[in-house]
């Protein structure tokens, strides 16, 4: 089984349509940018309900993020997509009620019943939101929901004063509007198209990666690299358990400690039959914690090896390295340059001349050496060995005694020595 941090980013969504305000779909994803793009048809991908260019474009209106794995997002979009019959609410508390829809054979006579789903406008999505927030199932879940449109906001608060339950402290509403592109954020004008991590608001400004858990990452390291940590809780030596080992995020504070011990630190008051604890305090500084901040690092660091080497990664480091080795790369195709030549790797002639040889065919003619014996042996090309040190010639020279390295030189008599001279 391939075990896998807790991810970085993973929300289920609602769009509207802005040609036709009733038409919503609900869906889940990873990046939420490029999901849209797709939905709108900027790019390949996206779902056959939104692929009608007459209800296109399509606005990304809230977003609920924070579940502990793309499974528990899965469970939760289909429970919100289906929740005539999701399991999650019980049948007394539905706002929605499941059609049965009848069909008739002509050829057989048969019936057949099948439970459709309901048409819903905005103010059932967000009401059945706000039952699956109350739910048992997600209600301790560190959930934080996101809206992007003032209208679908207020409609949330609305329903919100309407509705006599509350849903859980532990789950965060905020209204996060994309700024328009000349507002300023801080002493800078925001542009648009920035990165995840900007200020801008929206869906242009979520933050995707692990970025913000570097600096915590990097303590973490530093602190095991000691082996004689102690926990903060109970004053035993963590010894194996090191590297399973719970670390505040806090800076300045190196307390560690067993994750079961700083999780009954932080169940203590609560008074309700739980297992995983929501929040509480840093046994060494005091300071306020998040059980999911604490329990996201540690995944992390234990079952995400790639992503903890990309975070860490240092870009500079990574460039000049690559600089050097592009250098290094260029002398040592200099060197392959002919030597016959005696040009050096910067000139521009050799290197053209070289590149030719290297991509021109072998030589076919076939060559031979005539020594003294009168006996011939057969000489390939000198220039289609060069690359791969000595040829077969040039072994049989080395063998038969000849020079190394390159053929004999034959100076043969010129015909003018029996010339006559004419007066």
């Amino acid at each position: 089984m391939d075990r896998k941090p807790i991810p970085a980013f993973y929300c289920c969504y609602l769009l509207r349509s802005t040609v036709r305000r009733a038409s919503l779909y609900v869906g889940s994803t990873p990046h939420p940018r490029r999901r849209l793009a797709q939905h709108n048809g900027l790019s390949k991908g996206g779902a056959a309900k939104t692929s009608r260019n007459s209800l296109r474009p399509w606005e990304m209106t809230c977003i609920v993020s924070g579940f502990p794995s793309h499974i528990a997002a899965l469970q939760f979009e289909w429970a919100w997509q289906n929740t005539h019959l999701t399991r999650h609410i019980p049948v007394a508390e539905r706002i929605t009620e499941a059609r049965t829809r009848i069909r008739t054979s002509p050829k057989t006579g048969r019936t057949r019943r099948r439970l459709t789903r309901p048409p819903l406008n905005l103010t059932d999505k967000l009401a059945n939101l706000h039952l699956l927030l109350r739910a048992d199932s997600f209600c301790r879940w560190p959930l934080h929901v996101r809206f992007f449109c003032q209208d679908v906001f207020d409609l949330w608060q609305r329903w919100c004063d309407r509705v006599d339950e509350r849903i859980s402290e532990s789950v965060k509403v905020a209204l996060d509007p994309a700024l328009p592109i000349h507002t300023k954020a801080g002493d800078r004008e925001v542009e648009p198209n920035l990165p995840a991590a900007s200020p801008r608001g929206g869906i242009e400004g979520l933050e995707l990666g692990y970025a913000a858990l570097r600096g915590h990452l990097k303590k973490s390291l530093d602190l095991f690299e000691a082996r004689n940590a102690v926990c903060a809780v109970c004053a035993k030596p963590l010894d194996s358990f090191l590297k399973f080992a719970a670390t505040c995020p806090h800076t300045g504070c190196d307390a560690v400690s067993h994750l079961t011990c700083l999780s009954a630190s932080f169940l203590v008051k609560d008074t309700e039959d739980v297992v995983v604890p929501i929040e509480g305090h840093c046994p060494g500084c005091k300071g306020h914690l998040r059980w999911v901040e604490v329990v996201k690092e540690l995944s992390l660091r234990v079952r995400g090896d790639k992503d903890l080497e990309k975070i860490l990664r240092t870009p500079g480091k990574r460039k000049s390295r690559a600089s050097k080795n592009a250098k290094d790369q260029t002398v040592k195709s200099g060197d392959a340059i002919d030597p016959i030549a005696g040009l050096g790797a910067s000139d521009s002639d050799s290197l053209s001349e070289a590149s030719a040889d290297a991509a021109a065919p072998p030589m076919e003619d076939d060559w031979r050496y005539i020594d003294s014996d009168g006996e011939s042996a057969s000489v390939t090309s000198a220039f289609s060995d060069r690359s791969h040190g000595f040829g077969p010639a040039e072994k049989t020279l080395q063998a038969r005694g000849g020079p190394k390295g390159c053929l004999e030189i034959v100076v043969e008599d010129s015909e003018w020595d029996d010339a006559e001279i004419l007066d």
